[in-house]
């Protein structure tokens, strides 16, 4: 074990490397392909040393902006380094491989605590990621998971009853969640919404939020803010709620697997550190969507209440509809604009609807409706007003401008509208082609690109009528979008009659 002066370098790698000299590999008697472990006070981490020659000084030792940023340091600050050997933790991950005996209380906390510390090297967190995929955990590992994960990052209390929504996501164009925090805030209860950015959509609720407010703000700020607000939409990652979740996502993806147990601990852990009492939890179902079984969704929904239920948190689950988009518009700033409308008095019937159910079921939690009612309570606050003032107080309080409204909200200024080949209905919307044309055409990161649906599923068309509207910040991208609109064909059209078979024989000549 060493302590040696950091240098911020210019280093760009998924794993955490740093780097050091030849003779600096060797005072510490390191081999090229051994892990290290750095400390700083109460922060450490496992990297992958690149000895190096030229590059760095001898008696230094290169780090990421990114890496030293996770370890609080700065160019020239001391740190230690030392061998690093595998954390005992990982022999509970190994021994779930081939011994389907449920981990303890304390091999949990062991293990979320080691990775949430990052003492993991990522093949180690691919192994967690796995043995979770193909072992599954028990409705008992589900809940310590939770609690240990939720321990792990930063805590919430708010000192009063915690209202929340979560969807699984999937659906383009579902931004429900700026008309729901504000109908439920507006009533009075108090919803600080956490949210992700974009992982594999065109637009996560961060990023459309993030069109008319900041959405990145410290503990402490949400601590100050939210109960004067009683809403916030905010980015999730900023706050450390679940630290593990932020490490194993990465991990998930590169390996193309989502295990549903330590997901729906994921999920329930951040919930937990959010201080939520009340949650409804939207699971969009249907072809198209990440559930498309509808028999899988409902044992979904009830693994989750039994998970919700065993940490203390009050929940309901909306099974809802998930074949098509939600809305017309799909894009941060497109989505941004819409939900505006429905505030408003405005926009699709479908947000409208799936809006005022879902915050209508929060309201009954809350006492503030009768069984049942919830979404009638809803529909009253939406059509008054009153939530399109309280959101207007929630742009405020996030430092957005307040006078905002949907014409106001700038989309891209190139734009191509593509038609109907011919008569028929519109019998099915691909979802997953809606989001590769608006993410071709630079969404998330271009908020104001995107897509605008003309129609809906049963509608119906002539030839040459709009079937959709493409949104781009640049020339480039929107050819890239028009050519992904071409190849994978979104919107699929047919007669009434959709084949012909019969049994008049063919007439002979």
């Amino acid at each position: 074990m060493i302590t040696i002066e950091c240098k911020i370098l210019d280093i760009r790698s998924s794993d955490p490397t740093v780097m050091i000299s030849k003779n600096t590999a060797s005072r510490l008697q390191l081999r090229h392909d051994e892990i290290v472990s750095l400390k700083n006070q109460n922060r450490e981490m496992v990297a992958g040393p690149a000895v190096v020659q030229g590059i760095i000084e001898d008696n230094r030792i290169g780090l990421s902006e990114k890496d030293a940023l996770w370890l609080g340091v700065v160019d020239g600050d001391l740190i230690t380094v030392l061998a690093r050997k595998p954390p005992m933790s990982y022999d509970f991950v190994k021994r779930k491989f081939e011994d389907v005996t449920p981990w303890t209380q304390n091999e949990i906390s062991t293990i979320v605590n080691d990775i949430s510390k990052r003492r993991y090297t990522s093949t180690e967190v691919a192994s967690f990621a796995l043995v979770s995929q193909f072992r599954g955990y028990t409705s008992f590992e589900m809940e310590e998971m939770s609690k240990a994960m939720a321990e792990a990052g930063t805590q919430f209390d708010f000192k009063e009853p915690t209202f929340g929504k979560h969807s699984i996501g999937g659906i383009p164009g579902n931004k429900i969640t700026p008309v729901i925090v504000p109908i439920v805030a507006a009533a009075g209860l108090l919803i600080p919404k956490t949210s992700s950015r974009a992982i594999t959509s065109p637009s996560g609720t961060a990023d459309t939020m993030e069109v008319l407010a900041e959405v990145e703000f410290q503990p402490e700020e949400i601590t100050e803010i939210a109960p004067k607000s009683r809403g916030m939409i905010v980015w999730n990652a900023p706050l450390q709620l679940s630290p593990l979740d932020d490490i194993v996502i990465d991990v998930k993806r590169h390996l193309g697997i989502d295990p549903q147990d330590q997901m729906l601990a994921s999920i329930v852990s951040t919930k937990i550190a959010m201080g939520i009492n009340n949650l409804v939890f939207d699971i969009p179902t249907g072809q198209g969507s990440k559930m498309p079984d509808r028999n899988k969704a409902i044992n979904f929904a009830h693994t989750l209440i039994g998970l919700c239920r065993g940490v203390g948190i009050r929940v309901e689950a909306a099974l809802t509809l998930g074949e098509q988009p939600l809305g017309y518009s799909i894009g941060p700033a497109l989505e941004a604009k819409e939900a505006l409308e429905v505030l408003e008095g405005g926009g699709p019937n479908s947000v409208i609807e799936k809006s005022v159910d879902l915050a209508g079921i929060l309201l009954e939690m809350g006492g503030l409706a009768a069984g049942g009612s919830g979404a009638d309570v809803a529909m009253d606050i939406l059509k008054s007003g009153k939530a399109l003032a309280k959101f207007k107080d929630i742009i405020e309080h996030q430092g957005g401008d307040p006078k905002i409204t949907s014409a106001d909200v700038q989309v891209g200024t190139y734009q191509q509208t593509l038609t109907a080949p011919k008569d028929g209905y519109v019998v099915g919307i691909d979802n997953k082609s809606v989001n590769n044309i608006a993410k071709a055409a630079g969404c998330p990161k271009d908020k104001e690109s995107g897509i605008v649906l003309h129609a809906r599923q049963g509608d119906y068309l002539h030839q040459g009528d709009p079937l959709f509207t493409i949104y781009s910040v640049s020339e480039s991208k929107l050819s890239l979008a028009s050519q992904t609109a071409l190849t994978q064909s979104p919107m699929m059209l047919e007669g009434m009659i959709i084949r012909r078979i019969g049994s008049i024989p063919e007439k002979k000549i």
